[in-house]
């Protein structure tokens, strides 16, 4: 018997589905053009992963990957990028995460497909116009293209264990590899999906393709091995910047990253969140030979993948222990949207226009502050350096601080004037925490510095300070060799008592300070917005009076 065609009703519900998720594709879109157009430069962290990308050979990228967060995936594809061609520029390279956003909404649609059969319009709603996704998926991190990955294994390992076959386990097993293979914490998502689907086979005693489930899973963890001794020998330095799992920060993050322009928004989530529990809680148990709904199945997988997904990225951020960000979470959110989506299919027909409101109010909403937001450079490293290039004398010192910000800037700067650090690094080709590291645990590490300042001002030239440093007239403590008893083996306050020590010698010996300006047509990112200071003369301190 032929198939019933479908009724008016399911037909107009059908069009303003899909009307309504291409008017917001398209608005997403149009975000994604504005970051490319409006980024710049390459900020720091972007300039240290496309340094490392582009070194002479793979074997020196394997060397130094460990100073990178990242397996050998992303360098490896922004190495391929590069010699193309388009990664001769800054702009050439801004297409590569301009492209990478566009994948990520591609993978939404293409899940909504493979999962669900319909217009994805809750995690387009979620997703398409967040200022997270469209200024850290677009950023030429592995975040964006990492999450892209996980979207993909997450679309074929539903394919494989909805209707199995081999083709489908190997696509399945080619995504999982990828995705661990882009991020070291895709693997704690992957487990997640493993035992989503692991789940889903279990309810229908299907022991065979539940073990190929979980191969899909062992087989990309054994692909992670040769990174073992990469990452114990990071242990070695990753101290510096580890301070623990702290939930409240964790917290405060996270909704940052799922409400970034409209905080109120992460309640929505939430709730979404509430329903795929109270359905899988309903689903629980084994699978009914007959009665049970046809979108039972996914349903289960979304939201059992929803969450041990949340548990299992909680392990992996108590594991790393760093100070998180907010584009840590961009793989997580990504992940949650579309399990949030998947979890809802086929809830109560008769609210399905409610789901028209929410996508038009959450991508709507935010659309204008979200627009302001990626028409922001992403720093004015590349602009300062230009002038330093054009006013800076070949006798003068540049200074930068904190350190990190010689990343960028030996990206951007071609001129004769020597600069350097606090501390003064061998490598400023990416985050060298190793080297700083052996500065912190030498008596006196800044002193060369502060003698190389002290004798360019004492013949009549100029210093340079690119970033901040603290400004006294008091001697500052000295903290001494690490560990420090209060903050361990913490860079940041050693990198803040050493900038006040060259404050404390321009403060009390400098004649003149000017603030020079940088021009810049837009707005600059908060991450790296830089003030560019000079400072000339020399005078000594005055004689401290007797005491009487």
């Amino acid at each position: 018997m032929a198939n019933p065609a479908p009724s008016p009703s399911w037909n107009l519900r059908r069009r303003v589905d899909w009307s309504l998720a291409l008017a917001v594709t398209a608005a997403a879109i149009l975000l994604h053009w504005l970051f490319l157009n409006h980024a710049g430069g390459l900020w720091r962290d972007e300039a240290g992963i496309v340094r490392l990308a582009t070194l002479p050979g793979f074997g020196e990228i394997w060397t130094y990957l460990g100073h990178e967060s990242c397996p050998l995936f992303f360098p490896t594809a922004l190495r391929f990028w590069s010699a193309l061609g388009p990664g001769g520029t800054d702009f050439g390279l801004r297409l590569f995460g301009f492209l990478a956003g566009l994948l990520l909404l591609g993978a939404v649609w293409f899940n909504g497909w493979a999962l669900t059969r319909s217009v994805p319009l809750i995690s387009l709603g979620l997703l398409a116009t967040n200022l997270t996704i469209v200024h850290w998926g677009d950023s030429l991190r592995a975040y964006g293209t990492g999450s892209v990955l996980m979207l993909l294994a997450m679309a074929l390992l539903w394919r494989f264990v909805d209707r199995p076959g081999l083709l489908r386990w190997l696509l399945a097993l080619l995504a999982a590899v990828a995705s661990v293979q882009c991020l070291f914490q895709n693997a704690f998502l992957l487990l997640a999906l493993c035992l989503a689907g692991g789940a889903v086979c279990l309810r229908r005693k299907d022991p065979r393709n539940l073990a190929a489930v979980l191969a899909i899973g062992l087989l990309a963890a054994l692909s992670l091995i040769p990174y073992l001794r990469i990452i114990q020998e990071a242990k070695a330095w990753s101290v510096l910047s580890q301070a623990g799992f702290m939930p409240v920060l964790v917290w405060h993050k996270f909704s940052e990253a799922l409400a970034p322009a409209l905080p109120w928004t992460k309640w929505l989530w939430l709730g979404l969140g509430l329903l795929a529990v109270f359905r899988w809680a309903k689903i629980l148990g084994p699978a009914r030979a007959a009665g049970e709904p046809p979108e039972t199945p996914v349903v289960f997988y979304a939201a059992t993948a929803l969450i041990a997904g949340v548990i299992a990225y909680l392990v992996y951020l108590r594991w790393v222990g760093f100070p998180t960000e907010v584009w840590y979470y961009l793989p997580l959110i990504t992940f949650l949207a579309v399990c949030l989506d998947a979890a809802a299919a086929g809830w109560r027909p008769q609210f399905h226009p409610g789901r028209w409101l929410f996508l038009c109010l959450i991508a709507a909403l935010p659309f204008a502050k979200t627009c302001r937001s990626v028409s922001c450079r992403q720093t004015n490293m590349d602009l300062i350096a230009a002038a330093l290039a054009g006013q800076a004398g070949p006798d003068d010192l540049i200074l930068l601080h904190p350190w990190y910000y010689g990343i960028s800037f030996e990206r951007y700067y071609h001129g004769k004037t020597p600069w350097t650090t606090l501390p003064d690094l061998a490598d400023h080709r990416f985050h060298r925490y190793d080297l700083f590291k052996q500065k912190m645990e030498t008596a006196h590490p800044v002193q060369p510095v502060l003698d190389k300042m002290a004798a360019t001002l004492q013949l009549g030239h100029r210093v340079w300070l690119v970033g901040w440093l603290t400004f006294t007239k008091r001697s500052p403590p000295d903290l001494g060799l690490p560990p420090d008893p209060f903050t361990g083996w913490q860079d940041e306050p050693y990198s803040q008592a050493w900038g006040t020590g060259a404050g404390y010698l321009l403060a009390t010996h400098v004649d003149r300070s000017d603030r020079i300006p940088a021009p810049c047509p837009d707005r600059v990112s908060d991450f790296e917005n830089l003030p560019l200071r000079t400072f000339s003369g020399w005078r000594e301190p005055a004689p401290a009076k007797p005491a009487p």
